[in-house]
């Protein structure tokens, strides 16, 4: 037996296998699982995983207590390793392995003898890594519950200074490393690494896009560590987040939502969070879910006797008994299959230049660009419209969208020409005046200069529609443009051109100075206008139909054909209950929804005709 994955999906046995299960520390011993034993309690916890219809647990590594002097590996700490995997396998549970565990709940549980050293660049340490790596892999990568290792839980963690003095490439050298020793010794077995937001809303070199050694991509969902304006964990953006970070993972491999969950909030709130952000990121093609996490915790040592409130982020409470939070995952659980759509290849893609995570290296760069991306993948999906989030080839969609360039170097430029030569839309906003504009060729127009925000940039109008630019919630200086074959469609207070029109090849190129999607970066901002309008202008130039017709744009509409029957997942992203009439292909349905929650519409297609 042994887990694959094949055309973007995870497969066990050559069938389809989505991940449902949890992050797991037992109650009692906390993260002191392995020195204080305790396997009764263990199975115990797998057992009722199982009759809750969970097939997955993840679990952690610490590496201090399997080798306490280097070189020297506890062989005890090895068979209570594989003690656990026979017991989730009783349990017909798959394991995700955490390996190097030093970081957890916001504390280094660090090994004595490590001295600082890094464990990316230090050779003595990266031959420890691999010593300690074969003797686990040895142990337990023969057993065929064993689904995937992790590399070590958000291990840029551990040395932040050290991380960001990493490059991308030592970094992706380090787990390829490993990766290749997993590999030797369990070659059934996947390989991830589990990185929080800053994966791709940071500049970290742990980051998505430099993922190429692994087979799955691990994505932390918790939206109030996010970057940007995420105004509270029932807010559209956050149940968005998730949703937003496995489609980002999907244009560099298959990702994994190996940590999902909230803090500092009630019962209530945490399972409502968990409600629509679990179906949003199923909807939106992650291989499965690992929710943060099995049950509150008791223990009092480290990491929580310095931070107590790490303790109380469970499904369960103390005594056992189901929170708010565990019924609804049970609810997502029995309809996971449903969920998991399989979308039709759109005609939009959302893509993402060469150095859209790239971070400030001196004085030229602008950093991390993807807070931008968000706010695209939020408004199309406020218009309705179907994209994909695209790296590498464009070759045919029919509108690409380039939201808040703060970088574009000439392959993006050649591959957006490409486009546009064969009768495609490039629609292209500015994020920086020097390094993201694509230039006078592509653009029909040039840049006068820069000057500080004035009232006559303060909002442009495209005909009748008029929307209002926040520059300072960006870093992109005011620009004038002046044209030269560009035809101005859109024009600021000032009368400046503020959106060009120019044809390339057999299609067209259109560009705003404006940094559009990036000035939405303000607390409530996104949902006090119909800002999502501007895109579905913008894909009716390009001949692009919204899914679905849906007056509400809190509702996400993820839809795919299934047995001869069109589906149509929804899912209420807003802050209050929906009373909406969705219409598509003939079909209307009366669709009631309350705050965060789901359903799955099926039609027939003698009823789509009617």
């Amino acid at each position: 037996m042994s887990f694959t994955v094949c055309d973007g999906r995870l497969l066990r046995d050559d069938r389809p296998f989505l991940v449902q299960g949890v992050d797991y520390h037992p109650s009692s011993a906390g993260c002191r699982i392995w020195t204080e034993w305790d396997p009764g309690a263990i199975a115990h916890d797998f057992e009722r995983m199982a009759e809750a219809g969970l097939n997955t647990v993840r679990f952690f590594v610490f590496w201090r207590d399997f080798e306490p002097e280097p070189g020297c590996i506890d062989m005890d700490m090895l068979e209570r390793l594989r003690h656990v995997v026979d017991t989730a396998a009783q349990a017909k549970l798959a394991c995700v392995i955490s390996l190097f565990t030093i970081w957890m709940n916001g504390q280094l549980l660090d090994l004595p003898w490590r001295q600082g050293r890094s464990l990316w660049r230090d050779e003595d340490m990266l031959a420890l890594e691999e010593k300690f790596a074969t003797a686990v892999a040895r142990e337990v990568g023969g057993c065929d519950n064993v689904l995937a290792f992790d590399l070590g839980d958000e291990i840029g963690c551990v040395d932040p200074v050290e991380a960001a003095a990493s490059t991308a490439e030592q970094i992706a050298d380090w787990q390829a490393r490993l990766a290749a020793v997993l590999r030797l010794e369990a070659p059934n077995v996947l390989v991830l690494q589990a990185n929080d937001a800053s994966g791709v809303l940071g500049p970290s070199p742990f980051g998505a896009d430099n993922s190429a050694a692994l087979d799955l991509i691990g994505i932390h969902g918790f939206p109030v560590w996010a970057p940007g304006s995420i105004e509270s964990t029932l807010s559209f953006k956050a149940t968005n987040l998730t949703s937003f970070l496995v489609r980002f993972a999907s244009a560099y491999g298959v990702p994994l939502v190996d940590e999902l969950g909230s803090y500092g909030v009630d019962d209530a709130t945490a399972a409502a969070y968990l409600r629509a952000s679990a179906a949003s990121a199923i909807g939106n093609g992650a291989s499965g879910i690992l929710v943060w996490c099995w049950q509150d915790i008791a223990a009092e040592a480290e990491p929580y006797a310095d931070r107590p409130m790490e303790r109380f982020a469970g499904l369960h409470r103390l005594d056992g008994s189901a929170k708010p939070v565990m019924r609804e995952y049970r609810r997502i659980i029995g309809a996971a299959t449903e969920l998991a759509t399989r979308r039709p290849r759109p005609s939009v893609a959302v893509y993402l230049p060469q150095r859209v995570r790239a971070h400030s290296g001196s004085y030229l760069d602008s950093g991390t660009a993807t807070l931008a991306t968000f706010f695209s993948y939020l408004l199309l999906k406020r218009a309705h419209i179907e994209f994909d989030i695209v790296a590498d080839d464009l070759t045919g969609y029919d509108l690409v969208i380039c939201p808040s360039v703060a970088h574009v170097t000439l392959l993006d430029l050649r591959k957006l020409h490409a486009v546009c030569a064969r009768g495609g839309t490039v629609y292209f906003s500015l994020g920086d005046h020097i390094h993201g504009f694509p230039g006078e060729p592509m653009v029909g127009a040039e840049i006068v200069d820069y000057a500080p925000p004035s009232a006559g940039k303060s909002a442009f109008s495209w005909d009748s529609d008029e929307w209002t630019i926040d520059w300072a919630a960006t870093r992109t200086r005011t620009t004038t443009l002046r044209p030269t074959t560009a035809e101005v469609i859109g024009r600021y207070l000032d009368g400046s051109p503020g959106l060009l029109q120019r044809r390339v090849g057999n299609g067209r190129f259109l560009f705003t100075n404006a940094p559009f999607e990036a000035q939405l970066d303000r607390p409530e901002r996104l949902t006090a206008a119909p800002w999502e309008r501007f895109y579905r202008r913008i894909a009716a130039l390009a001949g692009v139909a919204p899914v679905a017709a849906c007056p509400d744009p809190d509702v996400e509409i993820l839809s795919d054909d299934r047995d001869g029957c069109r589906r149509l997942v929804l899912i209420n992203h807003g802050v209050t209950p929906s009373d909406t009439e969705i219409s598509w292909g003939g079909a209307t349905a009366r669709v009631e929804l309350t705050t965060k929650d789901w359903t799955i519409v099926h039609v027939r297609p003698e009823e789509a005709d009617r």
